[in-house]
């Protein structure tokens, strides 16, 4: 090691009598050594107090305009440069003499980042009390952090007071779509419990429309007949009446593969298929037709397609497998409606009225903990994944939605060979080169050290982005012997194989999302998901109508929240969950 500076000199008796013991010296040494082993690595970011608030700030003025071009710039540095950066444009603007309402908009927007989530809320707080010409924005800000952290009906109060308190209603629709996405994602006990507590009559009757939307369009339809009963401001969601008017589908094709390898992914998919037709239609009267063509069969998606469309087939669903579904999608002309079970790169980018695509991708998931990790107050993070073709899309989709919130990434292991884990994972975390140094004590002095190394810290929260529960019950004990066993960790649903085993215990306190249809009370196994899959693509066929009209969540599905977007594509929102010994359980966000 290289001093910096000068040192200053050793008095003459201290070196006399340190010359005289040697083993002084070693003691001394080994002493140094530990605390150097034992020393947490700390990053120049993490050293510097990123917010200070300072009680001898003016306080806002009522009637204050907000400069949000500073606002945008300083969180385009947060985000896209660093909290220093931020930071420095925010005593720059300070020194400009910016106006005190803007400032503190700022300071919360700062504490955000930091993670100091009780600040951040605070201080918008106290800039809606002292500046109402603020609240607007404030209602905006505070609707999406609430959001990103899972409180769904605080942010469904915030979208609704920001509405009912703006005398502009050009975005009503917007709004309304989005309101009623919050509300989609409570239980059904909640929503009656906060409709018996509501006071306002319009946010009472957007409760009891949700309430009704769940038992079917019969039961909306006779909600929405009451006098004074649909919700004036915001208006009620254009989809559910495109819902309610629509033609019911009359005949339903499937389109699986019920040979071969891939014969049980088929088999499962048809029934869960089957099983939401009779939930949704008991009537048989009513009932659709359902018809299943074989696509393992020489002739190709492409003939069975026509065939479906020639034997009057209102919808098709399938076909399951990428290439089928590649190969369809490049059909020029498709008249009848397509539910494809899996997605390809090429068709996301080809928007299609007549087409969606409804898949099991983990990019969702990635995505997911991504923002269940960012809105639970997690700003820098550890990522653990496979070297494959599946870890990649799923490090990409990660990286990118993380970085997009602003959050860091303070290093990732991506495992090649499962056999190095261990000494990668702890040079990874610091603990490693730490374990190093102590036994490079005890062999230098010969002396035993009562002592384990420190990892590092600048870090809050892990990603594991295993490929399947076998390898995550290998990573999850290393991340805890490598001294990380109380930092959150967060995974997708493969590491969940949906059968109940006692080594589920290593996954205990492991946060990650799973399709509600693997959740208890019910059992599941290795198929679970693809029955849940079949369930959603019948379901999706009967809102079909209602799917084009907004991009915003419509459907609770058993593979999660389903929303259309504009490109086809249905992205899924899932549950979140944890092991509890062998058995899964559901997990409420704080």
């Amino acid at each position: 090691m290289t001093p910096i500076g000068h040192p200053r000199k050793a008095p003459k008796r201290l070196f006399q009598l340190l010359s005289r013991c040697p083993h002084v010296l070693s003691v001394l040494a080994a002493a140094m050594l530990l605390v150097a082993c034992a020393g947490p690595s700390v990053e120049r970011d993490r050293e510097v107090p990123l917010l200070v608030v300072d009680d001898t700030l003016p306080l806002p003025v009522e009637g204050e305009q907000i400069d949000l071009k500073a606002i945008d710039n300083v969180i385009r540095l947060a985000k896209a440069d660093s909290l220093l950066a931020a930071r420095y444009e925010r005593n720059q603007l300070l020194l400009a003499d910016i106006d005190a309402s803007t400032l503190l908009f700022i300071d919360s927007v700062l504490a955000w980042f930091s993670g100091n989530t009780a600040l951040s809320d605070q201080l918008l707080t106290n800039l809606a009390r002292d500046n109402t010409a603020a609240l607007d924005l404030v209602l905006q800000e505070q609707e999406a952090r609430q959001a990103l952290a899972g409180d769904w009906l605080a942010a469904a109060k915030a979208l609704f007071q920001r509405a009912h308190a703006r005398s502009d209603s050009r975005q009503d629709q917007t709004v309304s779509d989005r309101l009623f996405g919050y509300l989609l994602r409570l239980d059904t006990a909640t929503l009656a419990k906060a409709s018996r507590a509501a006071s306002e009559p319009n946010w009472r009757k957007w409760l009891q429309m949700q309430i009704a939307y769940r038992e079917g369009p019969e039961a909306l339809t006779a909600w929405m007949t009451r006098p004074n009963a649909p919700p004036q401001h915001p208006a009620m969601p254009q989809h559910l009446k495109r819902w309610v008017a629509s033609q019911t589908v009359d005949h339903i094709a499937l389109l699986l593969p019920l040979e071969g390898s891939l014969a049980g992914a088929g088999e499962a998919v048809l029934s869960g298929a089957i099983d939401q037709l009779y939930t949704l239609f008991p009537d048989p009267s009513s009932r659709p037709a359902l018809t299943t063509l074989n696509s393992s069969q020489p002739a190709g998606v492409r003939e069975l397609y026509r065939q479906a469309v020639a034997d009057g087939a209102d919808l098709i669903i399938g076909p399951l497998i990428k290439e089928d579904v590649a190969l369809l999608g490049q059909l020029a002309q498709r008249t009848v409606p397509v539910i494809a079970l899996n997605q390809t790169d090429p068709l996301a980018r080809s928007p299609n009225r007549n087409w969606m695509s409804l898949s099991l991708a983990p990019e969702d998931e990635a995505r997911q903990i991504a923002d269940v990790a960012f809105g639970q107050a997690c700003r820098h993070a550890i990522v653990v994944g496979m070297n494959s073709d599946r870890g990649a899309r799923l490090l990409s989709s990660f990286t990118d939605r993380w970085t997009q919130h602003g959050g860091r990434i303070r290093g990732q292991l991506i495992v090649d060979n499962p056999a190095d884990t261990n000494t990668e994972m702890g040079r990874l975390l610091g603990s490693g080169s730490s374990d190093q140094r102590i036994r490079a004590v005890e062999r230098a002095f010969d002396l035993p050290v009562d002592a384990r190394g420190r990892g590092r810290s600048d870090f809050e929260c892990i990603f594991m982005l295993a490929p399947d529960a076998a390898t995550a019950r290998t990573w999850r004990p290393l991340l805890v012997f490598h001294m990380t066993g109380d930092v959150p960790v967060y995974a997708t649903s493969a590491i969940n194989d949906g059968v109940a085993d006692t080594r589920n215990r290593d996954l205990n306190g492991v946060v990650f999302v799973e399709t509600p249809a693997m959740l208890p009370p019910r059992v599941t196994d290795r198929l679970s998901r693809l029955r849940a899959l079949g369930r959603d693509a019948l379901t999706l066929a009967q809102h079909w109508q209602q799917t084009t009209e907004t991009d915003q969540w419509v459907i609770r599905g058993q593979t999660g929240l389903l929303r259309r977007k504009k490109d086809g594509l249905v992205e899924r929102e899932l549950a979140l969950a944890t092991f509890d010994g062998a058995q899964v359980r559901p997990v409420a966000l704080p």
